[in-house]
């Protein structure tokens, strides 16, 4: 098995959902489930709290998160928060290269490379559509670059999330359009991200700090207002600065931005707790 970011994000797929359980911390009548977006299928695959696969179709999907806005039923209190991780190799570096950056001196040392070419069906490289839809105020968007360098490691029972480093895309510095080579540099595993080719730090999050930041947000979310949320996040093609001219978009009646970074997208779906008859308002 060759390490790509298709296995890497199917390697710490479950620990992480594990993890998110874990600091969400919900009462016994609650659920959490976990939907990734499959462009083959057009669909949700969704992974419940035994993680049975199930599919949703994308009109279903966008039809559920209607309802969730609309309801107006107690007992169905659902709040949707959807995030971006960007799985990426992590190479090791043993000699310097063109664009390894001064501060970077360690051997060896670690070297991410961004995909800046862009696409001809969205007219965007995916480098440049995250960086747009990091730009969105309260949108989560990360490069997730696992210190994971050898096969043997995919096969491991304990899977270690402190190897996982989770750059802010908000913190890149540019969309990169000059047709050059861009990269992610780690001095070392544990220390900060630099974008280059001309350096500039930036900043990483923990998966720990990345799970707070999640529960934060679903207890600060008013329910009706999650669902509305990410249904305008969806369906903001401007977000990521795309063109409605695109072929990605041909025959599309209502365009979203599923085909341009479903790749890289999850959406936590809660349902709370029904509130009991004595704690309802009279």
């Amino acid at each position: 098995m060759s390490i790509n970011e298709t296995v890497l994000e199917m390697h710490f797929h479950r620990p992480l959902m594990d993890l998110f359980r874990e600091t969400i911390g919900l009462g016994t009548n609650a659920g959490i489930n976990f939907y990734k977006y499959s462009p083959q299928r057009e669909c949700f695959i969704g992974f419940d709290q035994a993680f049975v696969k199930t599919e949703l179709a994308e009109e279903a999907f966008f039809q559920l998160l209607k309802k969730s806005a609309l309801q107006s039923d107690f007992r169905l209190r659902e709040t949707f928060i959807g995030y971006f991780l960007q799985f990426k190799v992590v190479k090791e570096m043993r000699v310097r290269k063109k664009y390894t950056p001064i501060g970077v001196s360690s051997v060896p040392h670690y070297r991410v490379s961004l995909d800046t070419t862009m696409n001809m069906n969205t007219g965007k490289s995916q480098h440049e559509l995250l960086y747009r839809l990091s730009r969105n105020p309260g949108a989560m968007v990360y490069y997730a670059c696992p210190m994971l360098f050898e096969r043997a490691a995919l096969y491991e029972i304990d899977i270690d999330l402190d190897t996982l480093r989770l750059a802010e895309v908000d913190s890149c510095p540019s969309t990169y359009l000059d047709n050059e080579s861009h990269f992610i540099y780690f001095d070392q595993t544990n220390t900060v991200p630099i974008w280059c080719s001309e350096p500039v730090e930036g900043k990483t999050i923990t998966p720990e700090q990345f799970a707070a930041e999640l529960r934060r947000q679903i207890f600060q979310s008013e329910h009706r207002q999650s669902a509305l949320n990410l249904l305008s996040l969806l369906g903001n093609i401007d977000s990521v600065g795309a063109d409605r001219r695109s072929k990605v978009f041909e025959g599309s009646e209502s365009p979203n931005i599923l085909p341009l970074v479903g790749e890289a997208l999850t959406i936590i779906r809660v349902i709370h707790e029904p509130k009991s008859h004595a704690n309802m308002p009279i």
